[in-house]
């Protein structure tokens, strides 16, 4: 026990006393000085120093935010991701040095992801190391080897048109354009909790300072496993085959939110990283919208939700307390978008709870929350229009013996998973309760599970979640 007190410590001290790198100082001298980011409030400290960080949660981080969304409103882009990008200093090109290692990384996507890295591989038979190189310098290196020949396997890497032409700039302005879902910035976006909009560490540094972006960490984010790791409810193995259609289809569609014709992406009109379920009914976005709405809920999702709640389940059962509380109390986007942030805070506190009675009494009780004969069932569709969903037809099949088993083992394993790793990540700590009558509440809860005493350690859990919901309300 105190050694491991002592290795926290000693990590904790370690980054303390190191120092960010100079080209990384530099640049955020020149962001803060620059006429693009003028009226971003308060940007020195008392010591004159830079007022880089700031958590959304503050009453500095609610003033900024305001900035960025009348940002938002000036430029009429999409959203606060878009703004950050939009106003990125010109004479930087794009790029922003790393915190930790001075590397310059692009704000943009230009790099190809951890998928379309895999595709190249086995297109071109050579190797790329993550953000070692842009598409673009890609293609360029690969057509100096490849000649002509480098244009049908971009085609093939990337689906693109033969009507195209045979042209590396096109190729490229094509891709960055409407292939951007198999892309990656070398710089992630969180407006306002950064001045200019950008994570500090750029992506070479990211999975090693970030501990909740470790390569194991990571593997758990992926599209298909979210409604594992969030215990969310619904026919995850539906909803899944659905967004699986969207994915398929490579027809251009105009964006309903921003208008560009491009290709469309499923977006859950309530996200499963606030509690809401994985039900197969979503949205229409393209990828750039999809990704820069990201777990954020606007006042028309409020709307569509409470409506559509009156035929079906929107909202998991962990989280429909603090759904409840708060739901009719949305007059605006504003309004939606602290909405977002207080159902994140409550969902980590369920998952917290989730953790610490796993913890001490194992998978039996926890698991007559999981529902693993949706596995059961595979699905394929006809009359698939991602505009229109009115028409689809659905048919269900079951699946053999063989996927039966391996789809619902790996439904409860990432799970539990989950439960797991979460108590691992240091720097995913979020607001506790504070509240000794959760505290003995979740006691009470294991001492009946103990007993197996199933049914009044429900009822108990359920207590646990409405306190935390009451007390989550006073963020509002």
């Amino acid at each position: 026990m105190l050694k491991s007190l002592r290795k926290k410590i000693k990590k904790v001290m370690s980054r303390v006393k190191r120092t960010w790198h100079p080209d990384f100082i530099a640049y955020m001298k020149f962001i803060v000085e620059h006429d693009n980011y003028k009226g971003v409030p308060e940007p020195y400290k008392e010591d004159g120093s830079i007022r880089w960080v700031v958590s959304g949660d503050t009453k500095m981080g609610q003033e900024r935010d305001k900035w960025w969304l009348q940002k938002v409103k000036e430029l009429k882009t999409i959203n606060k991701a878009e703004v950050a990008r939009a106003i990125h200093p010109k004479e930087l090109k794009g790029l922003k040095p790393c915190q930790i290692c001075g590397r310059k990384l692009s704000i943009f996507y230009v790099y190809p992801n951890a998928n379309t890295l895999k595709g190249i591989k086995k297109i071109f038979k050579t190797e790329y190391a993550p953000f070692e190189k842009t598409v673009s310098e890609i293609i360029t290196e690969q057509f100096n080897s490849k000649g002509d020949e480098v244009f049908e396997l971009t085609r093939e890497l990337f689906d693109i048109a033969e009507t195209l032409p045979n042209d590396i700039d096109a190729y490229t302005a094509f891709i960055y354009e409407f292939r951007m879902s198999r892309l990656s910035p070398g710089v992630m976006c969180n407006p306002p909790d950064r001045f200019e909009g950008f994570h500090t560490y750029n992506a070479c540094c990211r999975s090693k300072e970030d501990t909740g972006r470790h390569k194991d960490n990571l593997a758990t984010y992926t599209q298909d496993r979210r409604a594992y790791e969030y215990w969310s409810e619904g026919d995850f193995n539906l909803a899944n085959r659905l967004m699986g259609e969207y994915r398929k289809d490579k027809t251009f569609y105009k964006c309903p939110n921003c208008g560009n014709m491009r290709t469309m992406s499923a977006d859950h009109i309530g996200p499963i990283s606030l509690g809401f379920t994985h039900r197969p009914h979503f949205n229409p976005l393209c990828q750039p919208c999809n990704s820069g709405k990201n777990n954020r809920l606007t006042y028309s999702d409020v709307q569509q939700l409470l409506k559509e709640e009156k035929d079906e389940q929107v909202i998991s059962w962990h989280s429909s307390f603090i759904w409840d509380l708060l739901k009719y109390k949305i007059a605006n986007d504003d309004d939606a978008i602290k909405l977002s942030r207080i159902m994140v805070t409550n969902l980590q506190n369920v998952l917290q709870v989730f953790s610490e009675i796993y913890s001490q009494t194992g998978e039996e009780f926890l698991k007559t929350y999981l529902k693993p004969d949706y596995a059961f069932v595979d699905y394929r569709f006809e009359n698939f229009n991602p505009m229109d969903l009115s028409t689809l037809k659905t048919i269900s099949s079951p699946l053999d013996s063989k996927n039966k088993q391996k789809n619902s083992e790996r439904y409860i394993r990432v799970s539990f998973e989950t439960l797991l790793e979460f108590q691992k990540k240091e720097n995913r700590r979020v607001k506790g309760w504070k509240n000794k009558e959760v505290d003995a509440t979740i006691l009470d809860v294991i001492k009946s599970i103990k007993k197996n005493e199933f049914s009044d350690a429900d009822k108990l859990l359920q207590k646990v979640f409405q306190l935390l919901a009451t007390q989550a309300v006073s963020l509002w």
